[in-house]
């Protein structure tokens, strides 16, 4: 695949040109479609030179330019070439009206810098497509210029007004994209902003969706109706749609029936993977056969998401990773939690620094009852008492401390609930190659519990405070003591088939990975191991 050529032309007044130039070429080149070149040589916006390149990014503030070269600019935009104007590039070469027109607004005010919500418009655009309302921290733009000349894709309050934070246009044969956003550094590190900064550039360039995926859900059981919830989150991610469900159970087939009237349904997962028209599969199947089955449809060249946990062992994590790669198609897990308020929530607060470094993790859950009867506490299907909310917590974990893991030391316990072949207690002490450690605690054995989270950094902790919110402790020079409540998030389950549509039909990168699940089933695999050898143990195809 060629990379699109850009030319990113920085530089003015009243902007942090160096830092936000920086993180801007940054977070394009990391995506691997882009060779970028970087100047605030404004020398550059000339015939000879914009020949080389497939698209302009502006974010500059002032002027700087001759009438020749606006005429060349514009030129260069009529006969295809990208433009992509981000923030203070709307005042930019305003004495040239050429190239306002071309842009198609200019600058009128502006308010204080602040947080607000940015909200899309046209959810069909491909830019905007799948993209929520989301805040961010900005100074708002407020334009001036014909709006009958461009498409607006999102918007964000000002005064009773909506004012255009992304618009897209076009000059002939050439694409032009306008984002309002970008004053300073908090903006430019926005994931979303960084988005649609990369789909402005990919849109002007040519760049166009991929076909729907047409999904299929095997295992439609009635426990938790997951099938049909993972169904529901498909028909709801625009690029995505169902047409198949398997179960083996007929009456299931004929719930899905009912629930989706337009879908194939089968009895048998082989009759299903020959059907042509399916790309994508989700396993909602009993922990102990995914990996066959995962296996199986990679192999037929589908496309695989499969619930939590992954399988059972790393060694048939890797087969399933392994089948995958082979043929070509993608590999997750659906670890869904990621999208939960409150790890959303404390993964912010962690990723803000305000507690410094973390160097301990504990958590727990569980209480003191009876397991159920019912497969998921049968350890041969399940895989054991750490595998289910386990997997879950464990995901957490291993990406709230950026570390590779060092060694796993396990505790696990039968003493009570012998009806059952599941353990009753199970303790994991992850230590990673930084330093750091985590205490897992998954139980039905433990008559008082403990808060679910507690997370200690250099400078602060974090702990569970209410039903819906964490508590924080910050520290300065061991005297002075902040705490202050911080409400979770919204949860949004939603977003992990989001990222599956961007990634399969855009080429997105892809949230959660399969050598991601390999990494969570072998801490819980080897937390095992070394409770039988007492002993701590590391593990299997972690990269040290």
């Amino acid at each position: 695949m060629r990379k699109i050529r850009v030319l990113v032309l920085t530089g003015g007044g009243y902007h942090d040109f160096g830092t936000c130039g920086e993180i801007l070429e940054q977070f394009l080149t990391a995506t691997d479609w882009f060779k970028v070149t970087r100047t605030d040589d404004r020398d550059a916006i000339r015939a000879d030179y914009l020949s080389r390149f497939d698209a302009l990014l502006v974010f500059t503030q002032g002027d700087g330019l001759a009438k020749k070269q606006v005429s060349e600019l514009e030129a260069w935009v009529r006969k295809g070439g990208a433009l992509v104007g981000l923030h203070c590039a709307s005042d930019s070469f305003r004495k040239h009206r050429s190239y306002v027109e071309i842009l198609g607004a200019e600058f009128s005010t502006h308010g204080p810098v602040h947080k607000f919500m940015v909200d899309p418009t046209d959810e069909d655009h491909t830019i905007a497509r799948r993209i929520p309302s989301f805040e961010i921290e900005d100074e708002l733009y407020v334009l001036q210029g014909d709006s009958s000349r461009w498409t607006t894709l999102m918007t964000a309050n000002w005064k009773g007004k909506k004012e255009p934070m992304v618009y897209v246009r076009e000059e002939e044969k050439g694409k032009i994209c306008y984002l309002a956003l970008g004053h300073g550094e908090e903006a430019f590190r926005n994931p979303n902003f960084q988005k649609l900064t990369i789909r402005a550039l990919r849109w002007a360039s040519g760049g166009k969706e991929k076909p729907a995926v047409r999904c299929g859900v095997i295992g439609y059981g009635g426990a938790f109706n997951m099938g049909k919830a993972h169904a529901d989150m498909m028909v709801k991610a625009p690029g995505l749609e169902i047409v198949a469900v398997c179960d083996v159970d007929r009456s299931r087939t004929a719930a899905a029936k009912q629930d989706f009237p337009h879908v194939a349904t089968f009895t048998s997962l082989k009759r299903m993977l020959a059907m042509d028209e399916l790309d994508l599969v989700t396993l909602v199947t009993p922990h102990h056969i995914h990996a066959a089955q995962s296996v199986e449809a990679s192999r037929a060249g589908k496309h695989v998401v499969t619930e939590k946990p992954m399988c059972i062992t790393a060694k048939q994590a890797t087969e399933m990773v392994q089948a995958a790669k082979k043929s070509g198609a993608m590999l997750s897990v659906f670890h869904n939690r990621r999208w939960d308020g409150d790890y959303k929530a404390l993964r912010k607060i962690v990723e803000s620094g305000q507690i410094g470094e973390v160097f301990q993790v504990d958590v727990f859950s569980g209480g003191y009852g009876h397991p159920g009867w019912w497969w998921r506490s049968d350890k041969r299907i399940s895989g054991g008492c750490l595998y289910d909310w386990g997997a879950h917590f464990v995901d957490w974990i291993l990406n709230l401390v950026p570390s590779p893991v060092d060694s796993v030391t396990g505790f696990f316990q039968k003493l009570h609930w012998h009806g059952v072949t599941n353990e009753d207690h199970t303790v994991a002490i992850i230590r990673f190659t930084n330093g750091a450690m985590a205490n897992l605690e998954q139980t039905h054995l433990a008559a008082a519990e403990k808060d679910r989270w507690r997370v200690l950094g250099t400078k602060g902790a974090v702990r569970r405070g209410g039903r819906d919110d964490f508590w924080t402790v910050i520290r300065h020079d061991g005297a002075v003591r902040i705490t202050s409540q911080v409400p979770f998030e919204k949860e949004d389950w939603l977003a992990y088939y989001m990222n599956v549509a961007d990634h399969l039909v855009m080429d997105e990168e892809l949230e959660v990975k399969g050598e991601e699940g390999r990494r969570v089933i072998g801490v819980i695999e080897t937390a095992e191991k070394s409770s039988k050898q007492r002993k701590s143990l590391p593990v299997p195809y972690e990269k040290k």
